[in-house]
């Protein structure tokens, strides 16, 4: 009995840490942000800190983890959805994703920041490696679905969810720079970084279609007026 309370409070903690940490991304950003700043807030002490995460790093990568976990907790009962075709599936895990990261914008920004930032290269990468098995399982099964359907055909069955997750990321990453890029350095004229995002959707959107062997113009990913909300002063 005394183990399961150890583990409740070392949960409670390790949660509290976390909460804490989101908290002052908000207001100062991640960069800004001390391991000091959240032993102050909290009232522990260093060692305390330490003994839940090895690092600053280290605390960021329990961030995105449970960023990610809670993004899948959104978008992974649509693909048991029966209620819906394949394709729509698809496009729903995607806009769903979309609408969840919107709900909490300002957090979404500042995680940005980090997750470009030359020296959170690592994290990035095991972060990326993490989540590409959990969420390419998933489209794979979408996938199937459609290849059993006749909507998609690839050869590539196994390996089509990693694949295309690899493309999201990837145009996730392209729109993710031009909002940074737009953020700290406001442009004259916003329907230029609009018309850019644009390009990218439909860019990597018909690769996609390729990929999985759909007729041009099946997909519609990301309606480009959601990406209006992510520009300075909307």
């Amino acid at each position: 009995m005394a183990r399961t309370v150890d583990e409740a409070t070392r949960i409670k903690k390790y949660n509290e840490i976390l909460d804490c940490a989101q908290r002052l991304i908000y207001t100062k950003g991640y960069g800004d942000m001390s391991v000091q700043d959240i032993v102050n807030e909290l009232q522990i002490s260093k060692g305390a800190f330490f003994h839940y995460f090895a690092s600053k790093s280290a605390l960021l990568e329990a961030l995105l983890e449970r960023t990610t976990r809670q993004g899948m907790e959104v978008i992974a009962p649509i693909a048991d959805d029966p209620s819906l075709t394949p394709v729509q599936k698809l496009e729903t895990i995607i806009q769903a994703g979309m609408q969840w990261k919107s709900g909490q914008k300002d957090y979404m920004m500042a995680i940005l920041r980090a997750w470009y930032s030359d020296e959170n290269s690592l994290v990035r990468q095991k972060t990326l490696r993490s989540s590409v098995h959990n969420i390419g399982e998933l489209l794979n099964r979408v996938f199937q679905e459609g290849i059993d359907q006749g909507v998609f055909h690839t050869n590539f069955p196994g390996m089509a969810g990693k694949i295309v997750y690899a493309l999201l990321t990837q145009m996730s990453d392209s729109l993710g720079y031009i909002l940074l890029r737009v953020n700290s350095d406001p442009p004259d004229n916003y329907i230029l970084a609009f018309s850019e995002m644009e390009e990218v959707i439909r860019a990597y959107t018909d690769s996609i279609e390729r990929i999985l062997g759909a007729k041009p113009g099946t997909l519609h990913l990301i309606d480009p007026e959601a990406m209006r909300e992510w520009l300075p002063g909307n």
